[in-house]
């Protein structure tokens, strides 16, 4: 296990600069998830963790040992990709035991180590009827927990996961995610975790870290920065599905003006737009926000709609910009249908336009 410190990391790919200056700490025995869209550079962080991109500059430290001049094997890592990387060749427990024959490993363990830790790990993982197997006799689920044992096997520091339930079905997403938990709270390893789904993050993370374009956005308990963002980017990503951001114009006195339709600002909101420095704000409001009417104030078009469980979700079309609304009525309407809305402004965030940072009391 490892406590990992990130200090003044800087990458760039020719022009184009990946990190600049980048901090980060990740507590020992953490599970930690980056999340951020395409493009934003966690899996570039994950690999200069793993030590496979070594072009960079700043220090990264394991529990305050400076591991930069080490390579990937020398920093007792595990790793799991999305493409599982398994010996087509090699039967489950080959694919088990090849990293303890590993040039690294080389005396380490005996035969009848390596085999109770092969089956140590197969238990653990519910993968001992599947020893003898080959690669191609295996699910999906199957292949990505002998991808995920491989990587565990040799009891790293570290454990470094690439969209490891990417290629999931949604029920195996689901199965996948429990389990990587629990094997977590049974090994303790400090254990980083990519990915671009924000409920995976949220379900999975002690410590979840947003990162937009080589930055941190945000770090902390997911939960906590979902209820408490501290800008709009924030705000919108981890809550696309439950939240819906809106460019809205300050009226004077307290008040707000959305197209044609101006409404007063709870008094919470009000005190906050006197400090906005700029007259367009934006106004982030829970999806529930929203409901359809016919003597609603507002004027939408229909470009989406569908039921998730008892909820009918249903995107609508604004004087320009989207709104998601979320109802436990059901509405008949289809794509093209105007419709009148109602708006609740209640529990309400204001983040300034330009900056994107939150307005706070």
């Amino acid at each position: 296990m490892a406590n990992i410190q990130i200090s003044q990391l800087s990458k760039s790919f020719g022009a184009h600069r990946v990190f600049d200056a980048l901090d980060l700490e990740i507590p020992d025995r953490a599970y930690v998830c980056l999340l951020g869209p395409s493009g934003c550079g966690k899996s570039t962080l994950m690999r200069i963790i793993s030590g496979l991109d070594s072009d960079h500059t700043g220090s990264i430290r394991f529990d305050g040992h400076a591991v930069e001049s080490l390579s990937s094997a020398d920093r007792d890592i595990g790793m799991a990709f999305q493409n599982y990387a398994l010996y087509p060749h090699h039967t489950v427990e080959g694919n088990l035991r090849f990293p303890l024959l590993a040039p690294k490993q080389k005396g380490r363990w005996s035969s009848a180590e390596m085999t109770k830790r092969v089956h140590e790990t197969a238990d653990l993982l519910r993968i001992t009827p599947l020893l003898h197997r080959t690669i191609d006799q295996l699910s999906g689920g199957q292949q990505q927990r002998v991808s995920l044992g491989r990587a565990l096997i040799r009891h790293p520091k570290v454990l470094l996961l690439d969209e490891p339930v990417t290629h999931l079905d949604a029920r195996l997403r689901f199965s996948m995610r429990s389990e990587l938990k629990q094997i977590h709270k049974t090994m303790g390893t400090t254990t980083i975790h990519v990915t671009h789904d924000q409920q995976e993050a949220l379900a999975m993370a002690d410590v979840l870290v947003i990162m937009r374009n080589g930055r941190i956005e945000q770090s902390g308990p997911g939960m906590r920065i979902y209820r408490d963002p501290d800008n709009s980017f924030v705000a919108g990503f981890l809550g696309d599905a439950m939240r819906t951001l809106l460019t809205i114009e300050l009226a004077g006195e307290g008040r707000a003006r959305l197209d044609t339709y101006e409404f007063a600002l709870p008094d919470d909101l009000a005190s906050l737009v006197a400090q906005a420095p700029h007259r367009e704000i934006t106004l982030a409001l829970p999806n529930t926000s929203f409901s359809i009417d016919p003597t609603g104030p507002l004027t939408g078009t229909v470009v989406a709609h569908e039921m998730i469980e008892n909820t009918q979700r249903i995107v609508l079309k604004v004087a320009g910009q989207r709104i998601k609304l979320l109802s436990n009525r059901v509405e008949r309407v289809k794509n093209g249908d105007g419709v009148r809305i109602r708006v609740g402004i209640t529990d309400g965030m204001i983040f300034d336009k330009q900056s994107g940072q939150r307005l706070r009391a």
